[in-house]
């Protein structure tokens, strides 16, 4: 009985390392994604502060405003409505294929 006892226990204390696990990889992976965006948002404020216009595209942050931008793991999303509106920027964390 006493062994049975000390089974289930580690076999829950495994299921709950698990769990435990997997939440911090997701939130860890959720708040990568927001600093991306963040720092996206922060650089075309930057832009129109200085220039007086949002920038068009991604690009352009790039070349002029140093954006680092690991393109093999984020898929940005950039919706550019005018030089006055702000850029509404999604961004999505790509999927890896291993074949």
């Amino acid at each position: 009985m006493k062994n049975m006892l000390k089974i289930i226990l580690l076999i829950v204390i495994i299921m709950v390392s698990i769990y435990a696990f997997n939440s911090t990889s997701t939130y860890s992976s959720n708040e990568d994604l927001k600093r991306v965006s963040d720092t996206i948002n922060q650089l075309s404020l930057k832009c129109y502060s200085i220039e007086g216009k949002y920038p068009k595209d991604i690009e352009y942050l790039k070349e002029n405003y140093g954006l680092l931008l690991n393109d093999e793991d984020y898929q940005v999303i950039y919706y550019y409505e005018g030089d006055n509106l702000q850029p509404r920027i999604k961004v999505f964390k790509k999927e890896k294929n291993y074949e």
